[in-house]
């Protein structure tokens, strides 16, 4: 299977459980492909409150900050580098998050941004579901989010959700590198609409040609379809029953939709999921006829 290298994976560290905990996992994963790790910290332009050894202490200064959190991140990527032999690097700067991780994931050509969920940084939530949603949403390259309820280790069964939606099968060319690595059983769940028999005959040719490419890729799989009027729902419920570790989604688009097969379903997923979630957006030229599509539809209507 050709093309399955990750090369640069970014990592947002705010020294929450929760973001340890996702570089926990990123560290089994780095080994997995020999990859690059990129750890971000970023500080927010008000933060003058900082905690040191002595308690609180009030530092009025940006630069003493900028410097002290520099050392701090610094220390973890040598502890990381030395006692993994992996090559990592710092990225300390100042800045809002969400533009701040899009911006340095294009500087280094990231691969694949992994950050946990609810995490805490001061007295700030800086990894909330909104924040994944909209890292997800911008980023150019694949998201793992990381929930912090458990460790992480590897992805033994995969839920693969698609929907009636033109080009959702864009997400499974980068999605067979993490299946492939992790030898992954892969569960495909066809959500179907009960009121447009057009949109399922176009999912069942989708369908049709992801199970040529399991076959092509050697990757174990089956396929379950359901009717339903709620996806993030029924994705999340479905990965509950059947105790998968992974889920793999198309991430939501960045313009107005009324149609509920799209709108909703990754900030859904993102903001109730207990498991990982690896949301991957389409190419902008994907984009540009899915919007053309649904501007047809909605014309018609």
């Amino acid at each position: 299977m050709e093309n399955l290298s990750i090369n640069n994976i970014l990592v947002p560290i705010d020294y929450s459980k929760t973001s340890l905990n996702a570089l926990d996992y990123v560290v089994n994963l780095s080994h997995n492909y020999q990859s690059t790790l990129h750890l971000l910290h970023i500080i927010d332009p008000d933060t003058y409150l900082s905690i040191t050894e002595n308690g609180l202490e009030l530092d009025l200064s940006q630069e003493s900050i900028i410097q002290r959190e520099k050392k701090k991140l610094a220390k973890l990527a040598d502890s990381i580098a030395e006692k993994e032999q992996l090559t990592v690097y710092c990225h300390c700067i100042v800045g809002e998050v969400v533009r701040e991780i899009i911006h340095i994931a294009e500087q280094i050509s990231a691969d694949l941004i992994v950050m946990g969920t609810h995490g805490i940084s001061g007295f700030k939530s800086f990894f909330m579901g909104t924040n994944a949603f909209e890292v997800s949403k911008k980023s150019s390259c694949p998201v793992l989010t990381i929930p912090n309820n458990k460790k992480w280790r590897n992805f033994e069964k995969v839920l693969f959700p698609v929907r009636t939606i033109p080009n959702a099968l864009h997400k499974y060319e980068f999605a067979k590198k993490i299946i492939a690595k992790h030898q992954s059983e892969l569960i495909i769940l066809a959500l179907l609409d009960n009121d447009n028999a057009k949109k399922t005959n176009y999912l069942d040719e989708e369908l049709k040609s992801l199970n040529e490419k399991l076959v092509e890729d050697n990757i174990n799989g089956y396929s379950i379809f359901t009717y339903t009027d709620s996806v993030a729902y029924t994705a999340l419920k479905k990965s509950d029953e059947l105790e998968v570790d992974l889920m793999i989604i198309t991430a939501d688009f960045n313009y107005s939709i009324e149609d509920y097969f799209v709108g909703p379903f990754t900030q859904q997923v993102l903001n109730h999921a207990k498991i990982p979630i690896l949301s991957i957006r389409p190419q902008e030229s994907t984009l540009v006829t899915e919007k053309i599509l649904v501007n047809e539809n909605h014309d018609k209507q």
